[in-house]
């Protein structure tokens, strides 16, 4: 038997359904049911979930989260190793600690403008960042706890440390924040500390989102969880060639 009959992707439906996937770099189940809906296609849950499994098995779709898919193959990856002296510092002392760290630097090659002084943050339990902070001063970092832009003393040079409380159940690997978590961390930092304005951090996000495969479900997540979910979607409908809400 013709395995393509059997699943059904010589139907119409599969190569509308082929075609607006290619045209869009991200796209969500909820977007696909609409689009065939809306061209009079009716088809189970289980028909369009083998449709999608297809179109991941020729390489057209990539997963991008819970019933999200995008059009982009590659992955973000941060190098981190510019930090691992800083990171097992910090275990050595607080072996048990719980902490993400990122840095702009690490968002370097999507800035518009080129940048010059970068800034790391590290997330911790709010009881445990006192301690932490006199341990980093005690070994020359510098460092604030818990800046903001209001803060007259506040000097930023390049590589200052920012200590802030963490959100629970951040995803994080080895200790170092996932592109999801930093894509919001930056947003809510750029409004704290002024490091960059509104419209630069749009092209930072709409360049990493264009270029790299970005979690959509881990990204939103998280912005729920920092309060600024709608923010974020707003950026990804203007400013991102995606169909997900």
């Amino acid at each position: 038997m013709n395995t393509n009959n059997q699943i059904g992707i010589n139907t119409e439906a599969y190569k509308k359904l082929k075609g607006f996937c290619k045209t869009h770099k991200y796209t969500s189940l909820g977007a696909i049911n609409i689009y065939l809906s809306e061209l009079g296609f009716s088809y189970s849950s289980e028909t369009i979930m083998k449709y999608l499994q297809q179109l991941k098995k020729e390489k057209i779709i990539y997963s991008a989260g819970r019933g999200y898919y995008s059009t982009i193959k590659n992955e973000f990856t941060i190098d981190s190793k510019e930090y691992q002296p800083l990171i097992e510092q910090i275990k050595n002392k607080y072996p048990l600690l719980e902490f993400s760290l990122w840095s702009t630097k690490m968002l370097a090659s999507a800035f518009h403008h080129t940048q010059n002084i970068f800034y790391i943050f590290i997330y911790a339990d709010s009881d445990s960042l006192i301690f932490l902070r006199d341990f980093l001063l005690n070994n020359d970092f510098h460092l604030y706890l818990n800046p903001s832009k209001n803060d007259k003393n506040i000097f930023l040079k390049n590589n200052t440390i920012i200590l802030r409380p963490g959100i629970t159940r951040s995803k994080s690997k080895e200790m170092i924040s996932s592109i999801e978590k930093i894509l919001v961390d930056f947003y809510l930092e750029c409004e704290k500390l002024n490091i960059v304005d509104l419209s630069e951090y749009k092209k930072v996000f709409t360049n990493l989102f264009s270029i790299y495969r970005i979690n959509i479900s881990s990204l939103l997540d998280y912005a729920e969880r920092r309060k600024i979910d709608k923010e974020i979607k707003n950026i990804i409908l203007k400013y991102a060639n995606a169909t997900l809400f």
